[in-house]
This record gives C-alpha cells, sequence and structure tokens, in this order.
C-alpha cells in the first residue's frame, strides 16, 4: 500500500487549511449550503482524525490501517468535492448568470463521488477491474430489489430531459394541484392552494395524466368568478361597468392582456348570473386574486348602483323598522349636507341649493388599492371623502414613479377643476383602505348653476384666490403684482366655467 504522502504530497498540511478556509468562506458566500457546510467540515474532521490516528499509531498497521487509510481518504475527496460543488452551483454561477436544477447538481456531484472513489481505490492498490465487475453483480441484485425506488430515479431524469415542466409551473396530477417547487431524484414537491406540501413519487407522474395548469415564464391561467346580480339592471349595463373597471385598474395578479371580461352565463328564477373571466398571472395565490376580483367587483357595482344578489330575499315591515329607516335616511341627509359644507367653491350656494345638490349626491366607495382618479384622465365630477382615506400621487413621466403629496381623510374633496372646467386629472388618487366617497358630476350641479349664474362668479374667485396663495407660496408674489395675478387668474377661470356649463 502507498504511503498517505503519495495521495496528498509533502502539502496534506495545506490541503486542510486550505479546506478549512475555503469552508469558512463559502459558509458567508451561500448561506443557503450552510447545513450542507457543516456535514462536509465533519467530514473532513474525522478524515484528518484518521490520518492522525495512524500516524500515532504507526502509520500502517497491517489489520487496521488497511480500512482507515482509504476511508480518510475517501472521506477528504468527498468533503473537496462538495467545496467544490457548493462553490461552483451557489456562487460561481449565480454571478454570471447561469442556474442548473437540483437534479442536474445532484447528477454531477454523483458522478465526481463515483471518479473520487475509484481514485481512492485505485491508489489504494485495489484492482478496480474485479472491483468493477462485483459492482456489477451487486447493482444487478439492488436493481431488482430496488425496482419502485429506480423508477423514480429514472422518472425524475425523464422529466428533465423532456422539461415537460419545471418549478414554478401549475400543473394537477390524480387528487393533486398546485405549483411545483422542485424536481428532485425521487419525487416531485407541490405547494397546494392551501398551503400544504405534496411530496408526488415521480413515478405516479410518469405513469398519470398530468395537466400544466400555468407555466411560470410569462404564462397565465384562465379563471373565472362568479356573481349573480338582480334583473334591475339589463345586462349590458352590468358587462360595460365590469370590463370597464378591470381594464382601467386592474388588482395585482390579473392579467392585462388579454383583457378580463365579464360574460353572461346562466338566468335563475330571481337573477342573472355573470363571470368575471381573467387570466390570472400570480400563480402562488389564486385564491388571494379571486378575492381581489370579487371585491373589485362588489364595489364597481356598487358605484353604479348596481346590486349584487343573494339566494333568498324577504321583506319584512313594521313600525319599528320603518322608523329605522326613517332614522337612516335623515342621517344620510345630515352627512350629505355636512359634505357639501366642507367644499369650499360651494360656500356661496343657500340652503335649498345646498339641499338639492346633497339629494343629487352618488355613493361611490372604493376597496383598497382603487384608483379614485388617474392623472391625465378627463372627467366632469368631484368626490368629497367621508370616510377612509386615499393618497394623491403625482406621477413624473411614463416610467411609472410618483411622489405622495398628501393624504385626503373625511371632509376633503378632490376633482373641482374637473367639475367646473372639464380640465384633465392633475394627479392620481389610491384608496389607502375602504374609502367612501360622494361623487357630484356636472350635470347634476348644471341645473343649480344655470339657476343662478351669479355662483359661477362666487366660485371663480374662490378658485382663483386659491391657486393665487399657492403660487404665492412657491413665488413670494407681493402687493400690486399679486392683485394683478388674482384678477387675471379669476377671469380666465370665470370664462372657462361659463364655457362648460354653456351660460
Amino acid at each position: 500500500m502507498h504511503d498517505i504522502s503519495n495521495l496528498f504530497g509533502p502539502w496534506i498540511i495545506g490541503f486542510y487549511a486550505f479546506l478549512g478556509a475555503a469552508l469558512a468562506a463559502l459558509y458567508y458566500a451561500a448561506p443557503a449550503s450552510r447545513k450542507r457546510l457543516g456535514g462536509t467540515a465533519l467530514l473532513a474532521v474525522f478524515s484528518a482524525a484518521g490520518f492522525i490516528g495512524l500516524r500515532l499509531l504507526g502509520g500502517h498497521a497491517a489489520g487496521l490501517g488497511r480500512l482507515v487509510e482509504p476511508a480518510a481518504r475517501l472521506l477528504a475527496v468527498i468533503a473537496a468535492i462538495n467545496v467544490a460543488g457548493v462553490f461552483a452551483f451557489e456562487v460561481a454561477m449565480p454571478r454570471v448568470g447561469a442556474r442548473v436544477s437540483k437534479f442536474v447538481e445532484d447528477l454531477a456531484l454523483a458522478v465526481f463521488y463515483a471518479l473520487g472513489a475509484l481514485a481512492v481505490l485505485s491508489a489504494s492498490g485495489a484492482n478496480l477491474s474485479g472491483v468493477l465487475a462485483t459492482s456489477a453483480v451487486v447493482t444487478g441484485v439492488v436493481a431488482f430489489s430496488l425496482q419502485d425506488t429506480l423508477g423514480n430515479v429514472i422518472g425524475g431524469m425523464v422529466l428533465h430531459l423532456e422539461d415537460s415542466f419545471k418549478p414554478g409551473d401549475w400543473i394537477a396530477v390524480d387528487a393533486y394541484e398546485g405549483v411545483i417547487r422542485e424536481v428532485r431524484w425521487r419525487q416531485t414537491t407541490l405547494a397546494t392552494l392551501n398551503g400544504d406540501i405534496v411530496v408526488v413519487p415521480n413515478i405516479i407522474l410518469m405513469k398519470s395524466p398530468v395537466t400544466v395548469l400555468g407555466r411560470a415564464a410569462g404564462g397565465a391561467r384562465w379563471r373565472a368568478v362568479p356573481f349573480n346580480v338582480y334583473y334591475d339592471h339589463n345586462p349590458g349595463e352590468v358587462q360595460a361597468v365590469l370590463d370597464k373597471a378591470f381594464r382601467e385598474d386592474p388588482p395585482s395578479g390579473v392579467a392585462r392582456d388579454p383583457e378580463p371580461y365579464c360574460g353572461l352565463k346562466d338566468f335563475q328564477p330571481n337573477c342573472a348570473v355573470y363571470e368575471l373571466r381573467y387570466y390570472l398571472t400570480d400563480f402562488t395565490s389564486p385564491a388571494g386574486t379571486d378575492s381581489k376580483v370579487r371585491l373589485k367587483v362588489f364595489y364597481a357595482l356598487s358605484r353604479a348602483g348596481i346590486k349584487l344578489s343573494v339566494h333568498n330575499r324577504s321583506l319584512i315591515l313594521t313600525e319599528a323598522a320603518e322608523q329605522a329607516a326613517e332614522k337612516g335616511a335623515r342621517a344620510e341627509q345630515e352627512r350629505r349636507h355636512a359634505a357639501l359644507r366642507g367644499v369650499d367653491v360651494f360656500q356661496a350656494l343657500t340652503e335649498d341649493e345646498r339641499s338639492l345638490l346633497a339629494r343629487r349626491l352618488k355613493p361611490t366607495p372604493f376597496a383598497a388599492g382603487e384608483t379614485l382618479m388617474r392623472q391625465g384622465a378627463v372627467a366632469d365630477w368631484l368626490y368629497i371623502v367621508y370616510e377612509g382615506s386615499a393618497e394623491v400621487r403625482v406621477h413624473s413621466g411614463d416610467a411609472g414613479e410618483y411622489r405622495t403629496v398628501r393624504t385626503l381623510g373625511p371632509g376633503d374633496f378632490i376633482g373641482e377643476m374637473g367639475l367646473l372646467t372639464g380640465e384633465p386629472r392633475s394627479a392620481t388618487v389610491v384608496a389607502d383602505g375602504d374609502v367612501g366617497c360622494y361623487r357630484l358630476d356636472s350635470e347634476s350641479f348644471r341645473g343649480v348653476i344655470a339657476g343662478r349664474p351669479a355662483i359661477a362668479e362666487s366660485i371663480a374667485g374662490l378658485l382663483a384666490k386659491r391657486r393665487l396663495e399657492l403660487a404665492a407660496a412657491r413665488e413670494t408674489l407681493a402687493g400690486e403684482s399679486a392683485a394683478r395675478r388674482l384678477g387675471a387668474e379669476e377671469k380666465d377661470l370665470l370664462s372657462r366655467i361659463r364655457k362648460f356649463f354653456r351660460l
């Protein structure tokens, strides 16, 4: 048997020093492989201990040495291969943008383990031809006794070679459905829609039909969310409201292309059955995306005054119920009056005019994350917030970057320039949570301002003053210059208001 120095040469101490330094460096460079690195360090310790023990016992004892020395060599080779594998697969390849699956990584390491074992046997003086012949017999016996296990391994190899599906794809096989987390030698791991982890043997994937419901890269899965609507509104109106809402502002996880759309599915005795059909892009939480879609359906229909149907609807009138309804109606009217009193551009209105507008306000709720208005859009209505909060965002360019300039709360209003002059929106407003608003459109306001055109002058004066106050803060205007600017601004606004309302 060759001396140990024949395998490692005079640099055996340097080998273990280098191995230890590499393990320490990789421990911080590849945190995901720390468990594996800990096992490798243990192998290196056992290998070094074997060599040290042989030296202390005289090196080449005829009995124990013939077993310990090859084992120590093999452990050292395995430790070196593991360090090289972690460096290659977890550090070097990701740095250059290359990635291989766990299966390929395991296969490469297995090949190097086999080559290392043969090298150790050869260095130990073993007859490789005899070893290989014996290995062939043993392999045949093992293959016969482990047919299912080998079937799983071969199935894993075929799945990788065919690339029928890969991690991130959404598949259904037998009673299981979920997103593939990884494909290994023996099994494929699925994360179900309920958050469970299912380990499916590869042989099942090879023998059973597999449905690929969605691809990880650039794929989308078609889904439908059903809901019922009373026959108070015709199908075209329901479809138009939802098509517009989802086209302009789809929830996260919903593909913009192909566009979501509302379809009429069925007719029931008391209601029509619809489906909001969309393509899912986030396979990690389809149920969560369905929930967002239902929320948007509810709020979009509520803003349009369309009620969702329930299976049973009964109407019970009692004296107490009538009193509660009257009390609720009075509270609603008081809330509308209070909302209008908080809008400074309506200070010139009389109580009668304010009451008329209060009756024309339209409750307009929004869900968290929905867009109340979008910068640059043209709309002729004003929102008065009475519940919740919303962010006012100013976007710059087409990059999607924005800056939050204000947070709206109860009593605030937005969109007065759109209501009074038809100007495009100057900012985007997004709901922080559930937001309750009243909407007043130009058609509802037209009757009031047409009955008393002098209101336009008061409103123009208030708007001009507010604009000049903002300009003065930025430009430090004062004296006659500010007065001249105020007069010019008021005339310009009054002219635009009269033109918009055709006064």
